[in-house]
């Protein structure tokens, strides 16, 4: 009896497995997407903003400054929002460890030796 619940419970547990291995690949592959876009969208978030500051500057009339000081929120708020987005993607990338391996997250080969006190 014990075997059959053991044979049930490893069957119905192995889908599981497989979505699981499927979302980190997924995951990866959108890191990969966004590590190519997110520089392009904080760049076009910058000049937006640039482009309302300068509005605000050069605008005589108030109805201009005012349609200008609202460019300049909109490309804050724009850019705060792309930045978290960013961020919650690299935290989400590091907690699972997916996505690329940096030269600086390579490991070094080592061989433990407890009597000299190197332990790996």
């Amino acid at each position: 009896m014990k075997k059959i619940i053991l044979f049930g419970v490893a069957i119905s547990v192995a889908p599981f497995i497989a979505f699981a291995a499927t979302a980190f690949s997924v995951l990866a592959t959108v890191n990969q997407i966004l590590a190519t876009i997110i520089p392009i969208l904080i760049t076009l978030a910058v000049v937006y903003f640039i482009w309302g500051v300068i509005q605000y500057t050069l605008s005589t009339d108030e109805e201009k400054k005012k349609k200008a000081r609202s460019t300049i929120i909109q490309g804050l708020i724009g850019l705060f929002v792309i930045i978290a987005f960013w961020g919650i993607i690299g935290i989400l990338t590091n907690t699972f460890g997916i996505g690329p391996t940096r030269l600086d997250q390579t490991q070094i080969p080592c061989i433990p030796s407890p009597s000299a006190g190197i332990y790996c």
